[in-house]
């Protein structure tokens, strides 16, 4: 790996200033003209939630969306998800599922509304391009209590009474794009109603990092990402975890693939290597030809990877590979607070 010195890394720096100023600047004057009234947010016909965060992934965004829809679906409300479906092959309105049928594939609904649709009973997911175009549809095919917006802190276009920002507890030093993974300044979490430090069990947030969102909101928790005790294989099949006693191959395309090594460890699986691919990835025929080689190289007893990315490893269904399944948990009190403030 190529080793650079201050003077490179200064000049570096000083290339992407423009780059990160002229980013400022559209995300400061977008917001502004929200602010004063000049763009309007459009109100649906019901509650909105939104679920984001001021990074770019990583944040265990769609394992709380399925934590939240529960909940909310425990207290008695109608719940409904509503995603723009990123690096979905599809366009416009799109059912991925009524809440008992699944009515769509990988590739029409993007990675996460596949995974939630699959794991959400009762709860529509619908995606759409159109934030308000979507919610609009769901309110009238569905008359939901709630929609959840999947990933909307940035999309003001449509109205929400609640906004929930998630921060990964690893997170250090956060910075605005081009310099860091922040789609706007840190400040800007004063839009939000609660913030939430994300896989805080995996690694303690940042004690300045928390005091420095707590300026700008009052309402802060930390939450818990635990690994499951059962695998999901291809064909939905359950394995315990406890059946594995040897290596695994593990395989993810998520935001933060640090995490998800902890995770297995947590559940006391021992990968001897792991393929790290971008989030929302597609794998190719090179790609899993390669993780087919790693495997029966390494006499592996399986392949193991993320709910989201399961169905994308369909070809390598001769083999034994299982999704290892993640929850979130917040403490008693703190997750009261939150339905209080959202139902």
């Amino acid at each position: 790996m190529p080793q650079f010195d201050p003077q490179s890394i200064k000049k570096y720096r000083m290339l992407l200033w423009p780059l990160g100023f002229f980013y400022w600047l559209l995300i400061f004057w977008r917001n502004f003209f929200y602010n004063i009234g000049f763009f309007v947010s459009r109100k649906l016909p019901c509650k909105v939630v939104s679920v984001g965060n001021l990074s770019v992934g990583g944040t265990g965004k769609t394992p709380f969306v399925l934590f939240l829809a529960n909940a909310l679906k425990t207290k008695g409300l109608n719940v409904a998800v509503l995603s723009r479906g990123y690096k979905r092959k599809s366009t416009g309105t799109h059912i991925v599922s009524d809440g008992n049928t699944l009515k769509s594939d990988l590739h029409t609904s993007g990675d996460e509304p596949f995974m939630l649709a699959n794991k959400l009973q009762d709860i529509p997911v619908v995606v759409d391009e159109n934030r308000y175009r979507g919610g609009q549809f769901i309110c009238n095919e569905y008359k939901p209590d709630v929609i959840i917006l999947d990933d909307a802190f940035q999309h003001r276009r449509v109205f929400r009474d609640v906004d929930i920002v998630l921060i990964n507890s690893n997170h250090r030093r956060p910075k605005l794009l081009p310099y860091g993974l922040l789609r706007e300044p840190l400040r800007n979490i004063k839009r939000a109603d609660a913030v939430i430090f994300t896989k805080a069990n995996l690694t303690p947030p940042d004690e300045k990092l928390v005091n420095s969102v707590s300026n700008y909101c009052r309402f802060t928790m930390e939450s818990n990402l635990m690994p499951n005790t059962q695998l999901i294989g291809l064909d939905g099949s359950i394995k315990p975890v406890s059946d594995l006693n040897g290596p695994v191959v593990a395989v993810s395309g998520v935001g933060d693939p640090d995490s998800f090594e902890v995770i297995l460890e947590e559940a006391g699986l021992d990968y001897v290597h792991h393929f790290r691919h971008d989030d929302h990835a597609d794998y190719s025929e090179t790609d899993l030809e390669v993780i087919r080689e790693v495997f029966l190289a390494a006499e592996a007893q399986a392949i193991i990877t993320t709910e989201k990315d399961l169905a994308k490893l369909l070809e390598l269904k001769n083999l034994p590979v299982y999704a290892l399944p993640v929850s979130v948990s917040l403490n008693t009190d703190n997750e009261n607070q939150l339905i209080s403030l959202v139902g």
